[in-house]
Parts: structure tokens; sequence; C-alpha cells
């Protein structure tokens, strides 16, 4: 029997050494491809943002009438500082009925800077419906903001607190890591949401653009095209998000298989 369990615990550690080659090349792959697709989208970004619209109107101005065109009166536009342009970026928060855009988009009349603006107020428009997602995502985002970089310094403060009171691996290592992983899955969710969310959007914002004429054929097309690059990268996030999961549960069986394994 005991030899049995020796080679049932054996073909387990094999197994689990196999899966974790797998998933580190398919992290590899997931990584690199994420590496390039922000390269493309900030391209994309750039590009679309040096190329003038025939309407002749900025970030601002569209989100404005498009707002009035809704009847969303009580929503107003604000350009962001420099601080929380780079902390929430062009976004709509639905605590302070705003849509906040980046000086680039909000003062702008650029490709880039009429199709963010429409994809926000169209979920301001979502908000004001009632899809209670909005707000839940907004109040994840700010827990979960981090999540993804504390990780790491959550489970060495656990290993960290048992060696100064137990100079040993212990239950303060434990707790740190499920609270890091549990922090971890805030973020996944809000990947989840900001896929869900950001997809219907901008096919919504399409649809106005479309329907007032806001913008030539051309400009619909490459609109699309940038709406496109950016569900792809939201995409590419939750696929990665996904395997880096499955990889802090394969290190956990791991450490409980191999110990068992040696004897």
């Amino acid at each position: 029997m005991k030899n049995l369990l020796l080679v049932d615990f054996e073909t387990l550690a094999w197994s689990i050494g196999t899966a974790v080659v797998v998933f580190v090349v398919a992290f590899a792959l997931v990584g690199i491809v994420a590496a390039i697709w922000k390269w493309v989208l900030a391209l994309r970004y750039v590009r679309f943002n040096k190329q003038k619209v025939a309407v002749n109107m900025t970030g601002s101005q569209v989100a404005t009438k498009m707002l009035e065109g809704l009847g969303l009166t009580d929503v107003k536009v604000e350009q962001l500082g420099w601080f929380k342009a780079i902390y929430v970026g062009n976004s709509y928060s639905p605590r302070k009925k705003s849509i906040r855009l980046r000086k680039n988009i909000y003062d702008t009349a650029s490709l880039t800077a009429v199709a963010i603006a429409a994809q926000k107020v169209a979920i301001a428009q979502r908000h004001h419906e009632g899809d209670k997602k909005i707000a839940v995502r907004a109040a994840l985002l700010k827990f979960g903001y981090f999540a993804p970089f504390a990780l790491i310094p959550l489970v060495a403060i656990g290993v960290l607190l048992d060696f100064v009171v137990w100079n040993q691996v212990g239950w303060f290592s434990i707790a740190f890591t499920v609270f890091a992983f549990l922090y971890f899955i805030s973020s996944f969710v809000v990947v989840i949401l900001n896929l869900k969310i950001e997809k219907r959007a901008c096919k919504t914002a399409l649809e106005f653009m479309k329907k007032i004429n806001l913008l030539v054929d051309d400009e619909l097309e490459d609109a699309q095209t940038l709406y496109k690059t950016y569900i792809t990268d939201y995409w590419l996030e939750f696929i990665y998000d996904i395997l880096y999961i499955i990889w802090m549960v394969l290190k956990l069986i791991t450490k409980i298989a191999g110990p068992r394994s040696k004897k």
C-alpha cells in the first residue's frame, strides 16, 4: 500500500510538473502577444488622434452634444488634471455623473477624441438606464487597482511575520497568501466587467455616431478599427488573468504535493 501511494504521488508530481511547463509556455506566448498588442493599440491611438474629423468637433464638444441629445443634462464633461489622467484615464464616473477626458481628448478634434468621447457617453447612457454593472465596476476598480502589484508583497509580508513570530513558515503565510489571492480575484472581476461594458459601449457609440451623421463612412470604419483594438486588448488581459489564477492554483498544489511525494 505504501509503495502504491508513493507511485500515485510521483505520478501526481510528474503531471503537475508537465502542467506547469505547459502554463509557463502559455504565459510566455500570451505575454508576448499582449505586449505587442499594447504597442499596436498605442500606435493606432496616436495615429487616429492626429487624424482630423470632418465634423471638426473636439472630444468635449462631441460628448456635450450627445449628452444633450440623449437628455442627460445632469451629466457633466470635465478635463482631467495630469494625476487623474494617469490614475483614472478617459472614463465615466457613475458617482459624480461625469465624463472625464484627458486633455488630448478633451480639446482635440480628432478621430480618437470623437470615438472615445462617444463611447463614454454610451456608458453614461447605460448607467442612466439602470445598468448596475457600471457602479459595481467603478467601486471594484478603486479597490482592485493595485491588486496585480500587491500579490507578491502581501505573501512576502506573511512569510516575514511568520519568521519574526515563530521562526518558521506558518499561519501568517497562509492567511496573507489567501488574502492576496482573493485581492487579485477582485481585479479579475474588474477585467470581466470592463470587457462586457466596454464592448457594448463601443457598439452603442458606433450606432450613435452613424445615426446623427457625426462621422463620414471612412471615419466610422476607422473608429470601428480603434474600438476593436481596445476590445482585443481587454480579451488578452482576460486570458492572461485566467492563466495567472491557474498558475497560482498549480503553485499551491505543488507546495502541498511536493513534501508528500518525497515521503
